[in-house]
């Protein structure tokens, strides 16, 4: 053995667990020079992924002249990897680590292109091609390989390949697709379901894959006929899916959520009662499948790289909730569509196909979701949720102007789930966004009203391609899934709730004051004569966000003789089912524990007879002239049990800055500060 294995027998003889998980450091290994030394014929053995993860370890980072010398080395380990397995697991710690992106991507980009089309062409392994292409698309879509090389190599492909090339690739296919929307790929989709020399479950993978392009279709649709007919198309081909293969919980999960859209197509010729039932159904149906699809899939491995994890469990429950809800309000005329259950639906499609990425231009990480216009599907969604808000808001309500904005709302509805021409007299939409349509009669304070309302929707809607947002949402879905109360229908409601709380830390933390007028000026400077913000400031704007995001009517506040006290906030998603969201302002600087003990027990004193999850919402009114905390330590989560008896209460808690210094003022204080050093 070498001296660098040497040294990693000895550290792992003595590693703690929490060392082992971690890794070895260069240090451990014997320092960078042994390293470096020995990087030939590590990078060319087994040891080329322990090779990257060293050079990235989180307390002893390589530096980049260490990163420079192992160029060479690290180039030579992809273009002559071990074995199969060596390439995808190196593979997957490279896409997963921007500073080795940087360093490595593109000549590793080229050694897996070649890796692929010899695997494919049979003068190579065929276990190459899957590791080499699933490690070429989020390169590709990273900017550190053309992507017409890839797609070109896949629209190549005939069937006669070897079968141990190919039995793993039609979801790589139907992720390119999403992305590159090049029609060959959909044909060798089609190549590889008709191939009888492919194993069953390969070509049931083509075949769930086509299904999905069908649902992509419905989405891209621009009108209200086409988009149910490729539902009912896609329907069908999942149904498929589902019955060709055992344990099929991906089709089945859309083909519910599909079902379920087109239950609403049902309400003119069934009974409102039947359509109710089987939405209920559905509802049901969707959250045991979503239950078990996430619970099998933590055990089984999955690339770093592939869906946005935590947006897509939160996208999923939060459609279980829409079906719940809406099932109960079958009746009204806004719920004579499936827009709402469709957007979500988009939501659920883009987080799931979504593809992890680090940009080779800013070495940025980011979630890249599929390019789905949904053009139709948006601003009907738009239009729905603005049609609620005009009919919940009672500020607006009492406005003149909101008759003639509802009448204008119910037109432009009507005609686009006709097809007839929806352009509003003298004006024209045509790529314009929504807001375009308003009409120019308005009141300027409404208009601007609405816009704000248009704009936090379409913020709280869209993927954002966050990867901080992602990891939190995780990490709270494995934390709540400890509870024993964790469990339908407290866990969709809750879900949702907190992603749309999230989204709006998020929008919020770095927003300028201005940026919803007078909702927003909690986050500069208080007015003149005004020392601080109030609880109140804080607590309407998150009111507002969450009421346009949420069911209409749920979300409350200020609600007296709770647990013998006064909630901020409360969703009620249904009767005898309540979520508290306690605002505080805090003036001074402040510690997790130090929040944690002044406010959380009165947050938990909400929960005594509902379900045992609430959230904290702390305005951080103190000195900011010097920064403030950041976003990810800003958000975190705590468990209390007042006796040992009692269900432990989730307290999600998030910080949010407010009272900030315009630039002038922290400019005008730094000048003070610096010349009161000098005197």
């Amino acid at each position: 053995m070498g001296a660098v294995e040497d040294a990693l027998t000895s550290w792992a003889a003595s590693a703690t667990y929490q060392q082992l998980d971690v890794g070895p450091s260069l240090a451990d290994l014997g320092g960078s020079e042994v390293v470096i030394a020995e990087a030939p014929v590590l990078a060319t053995g087994p040891h080329l992924p322990m090779l990257l993860q060293v050079l990235v370890h989180p307390e002893v980072p390589a530096t980049q002249d260490t990163l420079a010398a192992l160029s060479p080395a690290i180039d030579q380990g992809f273009r002559q990897p071990y074995r199969a397995w060596v390439l995808l697991e190196a593979s997957e710690i490279l896409n997963n680590e921007p500073v080795l992106l940087n360093a490595y991507g593109r000549k590793a980009a080229a050694a897996l292109l070649r890796h692929a089309e010899a695997a494919l062409d049979g003068g190579e392994d065929p276990a190459y091609a899957h590791p080499a292409i699933a490690a070429l698309l989020p390169l590709c879509l990273g900017g550190y390989l053309n992507h017409r090389r890839l797609t070109g190599l896949l629209t190549d492909i005939r069937g006669d390949e070897p079968p141990d090339a190919l039995h793993r690739l039609p979801l790589l296919l139907g992720i390119a697709y999403d992305h590159y929307r090049d029609d060959g790929l959909l044909g060798v989709l089609h190549i590889l379901e008709q191939t009888q020399a492919l194993p069953p479950a390969t070509r049931n993978d083509a075949r769930y894959e086509l299904a999905l392009a069908t649902l992509n279709a419905a989405l891209h649709a621009d009108k209200a006929g086409e988009v149910m007919r490729l539902l009912k198309v896609a329907a069908l081909r999942l149904a498929n899916a589902e019955d060709a293969e055992e344990a099929r919980l991906d089709a089945r999960a859309y083909r519910l959520a599909v079902n379920a859209a087109l239950a609403f197509a049902d309400l003119g010729e069934q009974r409102t009662s039947t359509v109710r039932d089987r939405l209920v159904s559905t509802a049901h149906d969707l959250d045991e499948t979503v239950a078990q699809r996430f619970a099998w899939a933590a055990r089984r491995h999955q690339p770093p790289w592939l869906e946005a994890r935590g947006h897509t469990e939160a996208a999923w429950h939060q459609l279980v909730a829409t079906l719940r809800h809406v099932s109960t309000r079958l009746l009204e005329p806004s719920w004579l569509d499936a827009t709402k259950v469709l957007a979500e639906v988009l939501q659920v499609y883009q987080a799931s196909r979504a593809v992890y990425t680090t940009s080779a231009a800013n070495g940025l990480e980011q979630i890249l979701s599929p390019a789905v216009e949904a053009a139709f599907i948006q601003e009907m969604a738009l239009l729905y949720h603005l049609e609620q808000a005009l009919q919940h808001d009672a500020e607006l309500a009492r406005h003149p102007d909101a008759q003639q904005l509802v009448e204008r709302v119910q037109a432009r509805r009507c005609a686009l789930q006709s097809g007839a021409p929806a352009e509003p007299p003298g004006k024209s939409t045509a790529g314009q966004p929504l807001s375009t349509w308003l009409p120019d009669s308005l009141d300027p304070a409404v208009q601007h009203r609405i816009l704000g309302i248009l704009t936090d929707h379409a913020r709280g809607f869209a993927l954002t391609g966050n990867v901080l947002l992602d990891g939190q949402l995780e990490a709270l879905h494995a934390a709540l899934a400890q509870s024993p109360a964790w469990r339908e229908p407290a866990r969709s409601y809750f879900t949702s709730l907190q992603t749309h709380f999230l989204r709006f830390l998020h929008d919020r933390f770095d927003a300028q004051a201005d940026k919803l007028g007078a909702m927003t000026a909690y986050l500069g400077p208080p007015k003149p004569g005004q020392k601080l913000w109030l609880e109140e400031d804080v607590q309407n704007d998150c009111l507002q966000y969450l009421t346009g995001m949420l069911e209409p009517g749920s979300v409350q506040r200020e609600v007296i003789d709770i647990a013998s006290g006064r909630t901020d906030v409360t969703y009620t998603p249904q009767p005898g089912m309540r979520f508290v969201i306690e605002v505080k302002r805090h003036e001074s600087k402040w510690t997790r524990d130090g929040l944690e003990a002044k406010y959380s027990a009165q947050a938990a004193n909400y929960t005594a007879t509902t379900p045992p999850f609430c959230i904290l919402l702390v305005g951080d009114h103190s000195d900011h002239s010097k920064g403030y905390t950041s976003l990810q330590d800003s958000v975190w989560h705590t468990w209390l049990a007042r006796s040992p008896t009692e269900t432990p209460r989730f307290i999600l808690i998030g910080v949010l800055p407010i009272g900030g210094f315009t630039p002038s003022e922290l400019t005008r204080r730094a000048r003070l500060s610096r010349a009161q050093r000098t005197v």
